[in-house]
């Protein structure tokens, strides 16, 4: 009976003992602060998305739809909708953004690509998969 009861007494014991430390995930909370001050940027996304890039001769050769953002947050590529009327027969691009440039005329910022239309017409073609979220060779 001795025997049971320390037994039980053990058991208890054993029970109502805190996990090791090991056994204990400790849980860390991230705080965000927001920014007190911009850091130094050359542009802002609304100044690209859905603007249209003309070649050197001021002709339009299509219009940013997407911008493909590396894991780093860096913008490496661009889509570009080309070609097409009224949305009918359009065709999506990928161009690295370091094709594109910033132009100034007449107090007004152009998007600028020193290539063609027929040069862009015969490039890969891209489509949108929604379900995985990445644009897709056609």
């Amino acid at each position: 009976m001795l025997k049971h009861l320390i037994v039980a007494a053990s058991l208890a014991f054993v029970a109502l003992a805190p996990l090791p430390a090991v056994a204990q995930q400790a849980t860390e909370t991230m705080v965000i602060v927001p920014l007190e001050r911009l850091p130094v940027y050359g542009s802002v996304v609304s100044a690209w998305y859905k603007q249209p890039v003309y070649d050197p001769n001021e002709k339009k050769l299509g219009t940013i739809a997407d911008m493909l953002f590396s894991a780093d947050g860096s913008i490496n590529a661009v889509m570009l909708n080309v070609g097409g009327f009224l949305g009918i027969g359009v065709k999506h691009i990928a161009i690295p953004v370091s094709a594109i440039t910033i132009t100034q005329k007449n107090n007004k910022s152009w998007l600028t690509m020193n290539t063609t239309k027929e040069l862009l017409k015969k490039a890969v073609a891209y489509k949108f998969d929604k379900a995985t979220g990445l644009w897709d060779p056609i």
